[in-house]
């Protein structure tokens, strides 16, 4: 059976182990990626947009392929992107549509409705895309698959979610290829999760609704063995040959045990710099010890706000401004980068506490600020909070369910404000402006003055092209890639028809000068009966 995945222009990990399960299984899948030039959650220019569209040219690909099965994963920023590209399909495949990703899995009941969908796969995905592509194998789908909901007959089949997968290792390692193959940019970093689910529970991250979706289906959070982690990376460092690693686990020093294993071992197999996320809770000097001796070069922490009711009340973090503080203070007398993520318009965030972060931030200076807008994410805890307590419409929400309307919470959000957009600005620019400027600035509110071109998309571009964190020269590595081989290939496409015209009349021209030569010698040979 053939299955084609459609995907936006970033790396899905979810993709590529289904990827590895279906085609252990015997499957044929293949991958078709938009590129996304210059319409992308950094850049949209529409103009040029246009010129880059590869949708069109994607339709024809998969027309060529010819699949019994469309897969697309999407998260909410894409949304509106994965519908548009079912919809095309529609048009002119009958060929069956599944969603699965983030936001299928939180709103399900809202994509379901859509007529370019015809399936819905919630949560953990291989195990039931194996089995739905084997029941399809058959010649008849099996619409009792748990995980996966139908439509059938005019009605919607909603099957249960099945129990979590409680040995990761018994996964094959992701499917890496499958992107790899389609751009150099996939492959910048080596991208990978030693764990899945997290025991935590902040408002606005999508486990506040996943672990509810899975509540009484198995242990959460659930973490691959340190050797299966290291033999994925020693595969990957034989094959590819990546110069960083990305671990995307919420918390990887969560485990002190584990990591104390995992240090010694990735040091002495592997040795590739790497950067990974921890949660305050669980910094302290042996945990990140052992991410130093490791090999780690960055850690990215999870800040969001230093105001303990908020943290307490609005983000279901009960941590404290002193518990956030001594793990930044850890981080940097260990001489690794850090990287400080932080959320600005909150509900009940006061301009009086995004300065004293300010000027926390200006007295204990960390690599990397990144001052996110609040977005809310359909089914997230702090979307169903502020519903209840109406700071968001009817209409607003059902905005937010539907996925409309999303803005890049680096540019924007949902609750920007004039006066917030220029805090946003003045914290940006901490670490490449001097102390007493951030400080004069911050007072007697002189950072209104700031000038109005200094719009959150040209902050972002700013702070993270002259970033020294190493996040940032990822990024913009693969940012890179991204383009210039995407302006390269559309350059390339008028040289290739040029020169498969010339290749062309080239080759009637001798062929037509053979055949004359050939008909030539045939007449005026010898012993040739005429």
């Amino acid at each position: 059976m053939k299955i084609a995945f459609i995907n936006d222009a970033c790396e899905r990990l979810g993709v590529e182990y289904i990827s590895a399960v279906l085609k252990k299984a015997g499957h044929k899948v293949r991958l078709f990626v938009d590129s996304q030039l210059f319409r992308d959650e950094n850049v949209s220019i529409n103009v040029l947009s246009g010129f880059f569209d590869r949708r069109e040219k994607i339709i024809r690909e998969i027309l060529e392929f010819n699949p019994d099965l469309v897969a697309i994963s999407a998260v909410t920023d894409f949304y509106p992107w994965a519908l548009e590209m079912a919809g095309r399909i529609k048009k002119v495949l009958n060929v069956p549509v599944i969603f699965g990703g983030i936001h299928p899995s939180a709103v399900p009941e809202k994509v379901i409705e859509n007529g370019s969908v015809d399936m819905i796969c919630l949560g953990e995905g291989e195990y039931p895309m194996r089995e739905l592509a084997e029941s399809m194998d058959r010649g008849e789908i099996d619409y009792s698959i748990e995980n996966i909901w139908f439509k059938k007959d005019g009605k919607i089949i909603r099957n249960e979610v099945r129990p979590l997968i409680e040995d990761l290792d018994v996964l094959p390692f992701p499917d890496k290829e499958l992107f790899y193959s389609q751009s150099p940019h996939f492959s910048i970093c080596y991208y990978i999760m030693a764990s899945r689910g997290c025991q935590y529970s902040c408002s606005y991250c999508c486990h506040s609704f996943l672990r509810n979706m899975y509540k009484q289906k198995g242990r959460y959070l659930r973490r691959r063995s340190v050797s299966n982690v290291i033999e994925e990376l020693r595969q990957a460092k034989k094959i590819y040959h990546p110069k960083y690693v990305r671990f995307f686990d919420e918390s990887l020093g969560a485990d002190p045990v584990w990591l104390k294993e995992f240090s010694s071992v990735y040091r002495e197999t592997i040795g590739i710099p790497f950067i990974c996320y921890m949660h305050p809770h669980d910094v302290n000097s042996e945990s990140v010890k052992c991410l130093k001796s490791a090999g780690c070069a960055e850690i990215e922490i999870g800040v969001q706000s230093m105001n303990e009711e908020i943290n307490r009340n609005v983000l279901n973090r009960n941590i404290t401004s002193e518990t956030i503080q001594k793990a930044l203070g850890t981080i940097r007398e260990t001489g690794l980068s850090v990287v400080a993520d932080n959320i600005l318009g909150l509900p009940a965030q006061k301009r009086e506490d995004i300065l004293s972060l300010i000027n926390y931030y200006n007295e204990n200076r960390v690599n990397r600020i990144y001052a996110f807008w609040l977005r809310y994410y359909p089914r997230s805890g702090i979307t169903e909070w502020a519903k209840e307590k109406g700071i968001l419409e009817d209409a607003q929400y059902e905005d937010i369910m539907n996925g409309r309307g999303c803005r890049p919470f680096s540019r924007g959000g949902d609750t920007a404000t004039r006066d917030f957009r220029k805090l946003q600005a003045l914290i940006s620019l901490i670490p490449f402006f001097p102390k007493p400027l951030i400080t004069w600035l911050s007072r007697e509110n002189r950072y209104r003055y700031l000038p109005h071109f200094m719009t959150p998309a040209l902050l972002a571009a700013f702070s993270s092209l002259f970033s020294g964190a190493l996040n940032d020269g990822i990024v913009h590595a693969e940012f890179r890639s991204r383009y210039f081989g995407g302006l390269f290939r559309r350059a390339l496409g008028p040289v290739r028809v040029f020169i498969f015209a010339v290749a062309q009349r080239t080759n009637r021209f001798w062929k037509n000068r053979f055949f004359t030569a050939k008909r030539d010698y045939e007449y005026s040979r010898p012993d040739k009966d005429i």
